[in-house]
């Protein structure tokens, strides 16, 4: 072996030592109970809200008081589970304001006419203020609305928004928004945080602590970035009524429910029976607004490319099974489904939903109130169920 290659051997021999010393070092920091890496860098990436978000006994999570968002980013949800064009990337932008509860309301509300609970959907950060369902419907109405919808909340932590937060502001009636795609889910989830959270605290053990296992974490994170499928295997063509055909994606099904699925919609019964009782005990109507998915309200106007396994999937009778277990609860829980609405808008060329995401466009938004307001101003002596039909 000559010099020059004994010297890269040692060299070699030299880096491959100092990066093991360096990763005993680390490992024996969290051996010793010194740093915690999992706690301290996190298996996954954050976002604004994973990092500031309060922790709750009821609700799970919830935004600090009088907490302000701002920011830029390209690409929707659905951008970041599979491989799009940059062409077909939104730029979202944006700056929003939360009250002294961590609710989306420019101000510290005592009283309300209607309050608003749901999800991401009512919460909608993507989306100006004055775009929102709950401010359009405040000037619909002419009454003062509060948005009282946090991202990933299902019908359990509502339930629990509606006590500590809705009944207090003596509202008239509540608009409780499900949304198809995530609330069962939502449900589910909550159930198991719950159950974890109940269990005696053990300590940590120190693989969990690891340096190695959280970098592993991310690192897996990562390479599935990097190796998303190609968002056709989920797109389809939109036309519009000039014949311009748009490339429109969905990140969720609406497919037939499972068996936990239907335990999650007889948990949700439950938590609307009870929901409609405490309503009902402080003289407030109880609103049911069905938000669909995405693909629920395109599917009739879209093409499949041959590549597109959404020609495939199939519709489940989730607004049909909702709209029943409200009625044998009471006749007096109103019921909204918004399909034939946001449907009959992608008719007319609208595009109520972002194409790179599964959220309302402000279109989206500005459909919602209108149909919860013709709802409520038709209805204002009854509680009659109201199933839209799109135009003609």
């Amino acid at each position: 072996m000559s010099v020059f290659q004994s010297e890269n051997v040692r060299r070699l021999l030299l880096l491959a030592g100092s990066a093991i010393f360096t990763l005993l070092m680390l490992e024996l920091l969290g051996w010793a109970r010194i740093l915690d890496y999992e706690s301290l860098i996190g298996s996954g990436p954050h976002d604004i809200f994973s990092d500031t978000n309060r922790s709750d006994p009821e609700l799970l999570h919830v935004h600090p008081p009088h907490s302000h968002f701002s920011g830029v980013a390209r690409g929707g949800n659905f951008a970041a589970n599979f491989r799009i064009p940059s062409s077909k990337m939104t730029a979202y932008r944006w700056d929003v304001n939360y009250d002294h509860h961590g609710f989306r309301n420019d101000v510290d509300l005592k009283n309300a006419d209607i309050v608003v609970i749901g999800d991401s959907f009512v919460e909608s950060t993507i989306t100006p203020t004055a775009q929102l369902t709950t401010s359009l419907l405040a000037n619909l109405q002419g009454k003062v609305v509060a948005n009282l919808a946090q991202y990933g909340y299902g019908p359990l932590e509502e339930l629990a928004v509606l006590k500590r937060y809705g009944l207090p502001l003596q509202p008239r009636t509540v608009v409780w928004m499900f949304s198809e795609a995530s609330d069962l889910k939502d449900v589910i989830h909550y159930e198991h945080v719950i159950a974890e959270r109940r269990k005696p605290p053990r300590p940590s053990t120190f693989w969990e602590r690891s340096f190695t296992r959280t970098a592993l974490a991310r690192l897996r994170v990562a390479l599935r970035h990097a190796l998303r499928p190609s968002g056709a295997k989920r797109s389809a063509l939109v036309e519009a009524p000039s014949g311009e055909k748009r490339t429109t994606y969905f990140l969720y099904s609406s497919p037939p429910l499972s068996r936990q699925d239907l335990g999650a919609l007889e948990q949700t019964a439950l938590t609307l029976a009870t929901a409609h009782q405490f309503c009902a005990a402080q003289g407030a109507r109880l609103i049911f607004v069905f938000i669909p998915t995405k693909f629920r309200v395109f599917r009739p106007y879209c093409q499949f490319p041959q590549e597109s396994e959404c020609r495939l999937w199939d519709l489940s009778d989730l607004p049909q099974r909702l709209q029943r277990a409200l009625e044998s609860i009471s006749p007096e829980i109103g019921y909204l489904d918004l399909t034939p609405d946001l449907a009959a808008a992608v008719k007319r060329g609208e595009l109520p939903f972002f194409d790179d995401d599964d959220h309302w466009s402000p279109d989206g938004h500005k459909i919602a109130a209108e149909a919860i307001n013709d709802y409520l101003s038709s209805k204002q002596g009854g509680y009659q169920a109201v199933t839209r039909q799109p135009d003609p």
